[in-house]
């Protein structure tokens, strides 16, 4: 009796430090699944997930994501019926019913290479010409970049998927394979040897980029309010230096559940 006395003691405890304090102000997020930026199943929710929780956690403000299809996120928040929604790129219709944080994540899509066969500068697809590149069925990138491969001025090798084009790459069977840094990355860190990991980099010019936003509701009297908060929180943590630690972490895949010395 007295054992499971204590057991219940022990979980009651467990309970209240995990909820936020009574000076904590207490919002709710609603997002959908992206990883390994946003999901229920990695640490801390995922990259940007930690970075929203810890800028706001900086003001004492306490955030729970609510996880739902991604049009659903959206269209509730806009109503008002969430605090904010996370996280979005840019477009004119949302910034009609949004104010948008300063930016949580910037996705670039850049040229992946061996070191062996390294990717010199370049400043238009064109000086691409001479390589062999990969690239993923269905994927945007540029109208630029598959009207050029559709004229056979670029020497473009499609796949369904980004592991086939990554090991495609790293066996020498094309030159460069455009993925996004952190996908780029996730693939390498996660499918291959770590020797093999360190034979190949990418080039720091973007194919394409873009950035994403915590979204505010206008319909929202206390949107502007949380804005403000949730920017100045974000500051501390860039300058803190936290902001770039957990930046490291995504690239190199410390967001899984599974630490990588167990894989």
């Amino acid at each position: 009796m007295r054992t499971n006395l204590l057991r219940f003691a022990v979980i009651v405890l467990i309970g209240f430090f995990s909820l936020p304090t009574s000076s904590q102000e207490a919002i709710t997020i609603s997002t959908g699944d992206y990883p390994p930026f946003v999901s229920k199943d990695l640490k801390h929710n995922g990259y940007v997930s930690h970075v929203i929780s810890e800028a706001f956690a900086r003001k004492n403000v306490h955030v729970e994501f609510k996880y739902m299809p991604w049009k659903r996120a959206y269209e509730e928040a806009k109503q008002g019926d969430y605090d904010a929604t996370s996280f979005w790129y840019d477009s004119e219709e949302r910034r009609q019913h949004f104010y948008y944080s300063d930016p949580v994540n910037h996705e670039k899509t850049v040229f992946f290479y061996r070191k062996a066969n390294p990717l010199k500068d370049w400043s238009s697809l064109s000086d691409l010409k001479n390589y062999k590149i990969g690239a993923t069925n269905g994927y945007t990138y540029t109208e630029e970049f598959w009207a050029m491969a559709e004229s056979k001025e670029l020497m473009v090798y499609p796949k369904p998927h980004d592991l086939t084009n990554m090991k495609k790459l790293v066996g020498g069977r094309i030159d460069l394979f455009p993925a996004g840094i952190v996908l780029g990355s996730t693939l390498l860190y996660e499918n291959f040897d770590p020797a093999i990991v360190h034979t190949v980099d990418y080039h720091s010019k973007p194919l394409t980029e873009a950035t994403g936003y915590l979204l505010f509701p206008k319909a929202s009297k206390n949107s502007e309010r949380l804005l403000k908060l949730f920017n100045a929180g974000l500051k501390q943590l860039e300058e803190s230096g936290r902001l770039e630690k957990m930046y490291d972490d995504l690239i190199t895949g410390r967001y899984k559940n599974t630490p990588l010395s167990q894989r």
